[in-house]
């Protein structure tokens, strides 16, 4: 590749380049660092002679790592001590998870305690223990399977299957007693980090939330009618759905779950449904009647139809690539959206932790009933 090429490529991807990260960190200035870091790291060491698909690639594959890097050092607030993380990991977890932790080798439980609390990648975690970033990744698998060996081990007798509960500052009580009803065991995340608490799961339940759901994960400026948004617990919840997903864990998003399931495979959302002249009241105290979609989760739980009553003021807009809207409102609203493909993968827009109809408890028992099977 000459010269004029080389420069030719590093121009035409400045767009392509800035989108990408823009859509990782969520703002334009910071994407637009990203991005000349980028380019800045293309000129010191890409090489001059690769063919344009692959100088671009190369191009891509550093401004994703970069954006990666960014997100971590919000998530990680600066320098992590190895102090800061371990009182998590001996607290906040269910007694069976410490000990199983208890039992790995001490080798074993660093590379989980720098992996999955630490947030470090591959690469990072492979330059503090003076190996490749293949031998890393070797040494986090193993981790990770004894780890779930020794959960089996502890869970041996009790056919009941664990879902990880990811939450806020809300009461978890609701949802506590909602899953147990059918059968499931609970462990509760309310960290900035799920982390480890996905290692072992049978089956994973996104809240709902006050919060709203910050715009900049879907590239829009922020409505007057927005409330408090905490972009730190949507990029947790972001990257649990994104792992929860790539091993075909079942997946129920309720509410806000919905929407970031939405949101994750690149549909958006309207910000407030009064702003966007819809009839904010009929989804936010009123009953009203959901209609299901033949041969669907959401069949399967409620019928052809059911009545819920929602509290919300943010719904799905766009659809996202890859999703199915399966019931809808009478206003055309979406209520539930699935992902086909997957075991089960399901948001609901209502919140059926409250049990107040038979379809509530119903979606309950459908995911512990995928998270059994699997």
């Amino acid at each position: 590749m000459t010269t004029i090429t080389f420069e030719t490529v590093l121009t035409e991807q400045i767009g392509p380049l800035t989108r990408r990260a823009e859509r990782m960190v969520g703002d334009a200035q910071t994407a637009e660092d990203v991005r000349q870091e980028a380019l800045a790291r293309a000129w010191r060491s890409a090489p001059r002679d690769i063919p344009a698909p692959a100088l671009r690639a190369w191009l891509h594959r550093t401004t994703t790592n970069l954006a990666l890097d960014e997100l971590r050092r919000r998530r990680r607030r600066g320098e992590v001590a190895l102090a800061e993380v371990r009182e998590p990991m001996a607290g906040e977890r269910d007694g069976e998870a410490r000990e199983a932790l208890a039992r790995l080798t001490a080798h074993e439980r660093l590379v989980l305690l720098l992996r999955h609390e630490a947030g470090l990648s591959l690469r990072e975690l492979g330059e503090v223990l003076d190996i490749s970033e293949d031998a890393a990744r070797k040494r986090v698998t193993r981790a990770r399977d004894a780890f779930s060996a020794e959960l089996e081990r502890l869970r041996e007798g009790d056919p009941r299957p664990t879902v990880v509960l990811l939450m806020g500052s809300e009461k978890p009580d609701a949802y506590v007693r909602w899953l147990e009803r059918a059968g499931a065991r609970v462990r509760i995340v309310d960290r900035s980090r799920a982390g480890l608490d996905l290692t072992g799961a049978d089956a994973l339940v996104l809240s709902g939330s006050a919060d709203d759901i910050d715009p900049r994960l879907y590239r829009e400026g922020r409505s007057e009618r927005l409330g408090h948004t905490d972009l730190q617990r949507d990029l947790r919840d972001l990257a649990a759905l994104r792992s929860a997903l790539r091993s075909d864990l079942p997946v129920v998003g309720v509410c806000r779950g919905a929407q970031l399931l939405n949101v994750l495979h690149g549909g958006d959302l309207h910000q407030d449904l009064g702003e966007a002249g819809m009839d904010a009241r009929a989804h936010r105290t009123e009953a009203h009647a959901v209609h299901t979609g033949a041969n669907t989760l959401a069949r399967r739980a409620l019928g052809r139809s059911d009545t819920v009553v929602s509290w919300h003021h943010q719904a799905v807009r766009r659809i996202g690539a890859g999703l199915h809207v399966t019931a809808r409102a009478g206003d055309g609203l979406p209520e539930a959206v699935e992902v086909p493909g997957r075991r089960f993968a399901l948001g609901l827009q209502w919140h059926p932790e409250m049990g107040e109809r038979p379809g509530d408890d119903r979606v309950a028992e459908t995911l512990v009933e995928a998270a059994c099977a699997a």
